[in-house]
């Protein structure tokens, strides 16, 4: 702070004396100072700018920094850090350098600006002695401020030192507190489990108790309710028994009916069957018969005719042998013709006989499949009305269960 007063108090004797020289603007026109005209053309936009944005540019960062800022948190020491390292001391020292120029500048232009008036020299002696004190002042004060710069260099980086071991102490209290806090954390979270088992547990007990003495309740229930369907269905059965054997008896009684006149039918049937058979093969029989008898008869007359032309022949010779002879074949003929008709009659009528038993046979093995077909169609229809009662029984044990289980609630409704 002392090197930024001793700057201000410079401005000010600067400005001083270039508002007693008076002309600021015609320093290069003498020919004295033509080696300074170079170095007033290079300073000359420096002269419109204010003091205080000299003092502002020529002082270091360092030195414009509040004391109050050097007690830095944790938090600002990377910012500190940051800045230390972008300040370049050739920077600074540059910068220096130019505040020097600018004040020996200063004393050239008021030098020259003053003029050759002879009284005003001494004056300006006095000025230039002073000025050069200052200078040499402001140069000591300037070392001094830097060895000040050093020193707060040295001071930093010994804080920053102080605050990287203090932030690696208070991280490494940091671990071993979060270790601590984990280690409790986890004994926290087996007592939590732990807990939480016991009081599964427990819970688990409870529902089982609970659970097991609704299913005591459920059972006895259920037995009750077993009982009350037993009951109704012996009930039932008993019933439905009766209706079942009525309905038998009613049905047998029909199809004993049913096969009475099916039986009488086929009785019928079969008379007219065999009636018409027999009357066929009569029929058939004597047609045989007849044509047998009719070709016996022609082969006999032919037989006759030729016997009796031969009788007639020897006739005339032996009439007594011929008569006697004729009466023998004619019996003779007389009794095979009788004996071929019986055989002939014999095996008509076993023929007839044998039609009749085929007929009886064929008759009786149709009734028996017609009965058999009955019987048959009859456990058909027992199987279907069977069925159709099974349909019913279960029809109506499914709105018995419903009933039942409308009741319970209804008293339990009821109850409530």
């Amino acid at each position: 702070m002392g090197v930024k007063d001793c700057l201000n108090h410079a401005n000010i004797l600067l400005s001083l004396l270039i508002i007693e020289a008076g002309h600021i603007s015609t320093p290069w026109e003498n020919s004295e100072s033509t080696g300074v005209a170079g170095k007033v053309s290079e300073v000359h936009i420096s002269q419109n700018i204010s003091p205080d944005v000299l003092l502002e540019h020529s002082m270091p960062s360092s030195c414009l920094v509040p004391p109050d800022s050097f007690t830095l948190s944790n938090d600002n020491v990377a910012m500190a850090i940051q800045t230390a390292n972008v300040i370049n001391p050739a920077v600074l020292k540059e910068q220096n350098q130019v505040d020097i120029q600018v004040a020996s500048l200063n004393l050239s232009e008021v030098t020259s600006a003053i003029g050759p008036d002879g009284n005003e020299t001494k004056r300006q002696n006095e000025l230039k002695s002073s000025l050069q004190q200052t200078v040499a002042n402001l140069e000591t004060k300037l070392c001094t401020a830097e060895e000040e710069k050093i020193k707060t260099k040295k001071e930093l980086e010994y804080l920053l030192e102080e605050n990287s071991i203090l932030e690696m102490n208070f991280l490494k209290d940091k671990k071993e507190k979060l270790l601590k806090y984990q280690d409790h954390y986890k004994m926290i979270q087996a007592l939590l489990q732990s807990t939480v088992q016991q009081q599964e547990a427990a819970i688990e007990k409870q529902y089982i108790l609970a659970i097991e003495k609704q299913s005591h309740k459920c059972e006895e229930l259920l037995n009750a309710q077993h009982q009350r369907l037993l009951d109704i269905l012996e009930a039932e059965k008993e019933v439905f028994s009766e209706k079942i054997e009525e309905a038998l008896m009613q049905q047998s009684q029909k199809h004993k009916e049913v096969l009475d006149k099916c039986l009488d039918e086929e009785r019928e049937r079969s008379k007219e069957t065999v009636a018409a058979a027999m009357q066929t093969e009569k029929k058939i029989v004597e047609e045989a018969v007849l044509k047998a008898v009719e070709e016996e008869r022609r082969n006999m007359e032919k037989i006759h005719e030729e016997e009796r032309k031969m009788w007639e022949a020897e006739r005339d010779r032996h009439k007594e042998k011929i008569a006697q002879a004729v009466r023998e074949a004619i019996q003779e003929q007389r009794k095979h013709n009788q004996e071929i008709v019986k055989e002939a009659l014999m095996e008509e009528q076993k023929r007839s006989e044998k039609a009749i038993e085929e007929a009886v046979k064929r008759t009786r093995e149709e009734l028996l499949e017609y009965i058999k077909e009955q019987k048959r169609l009859d456990q058909v229809v027992r199987q279907r009305n069977l069925s159709s009662l099974e349909l019913f029984l279960s029809c109506a044990q499914k709105q018995l269960s419903i009933l039942l289980n409308e009741d319970p609630t209804t008293t339990e409704e009821k109850r409530d």
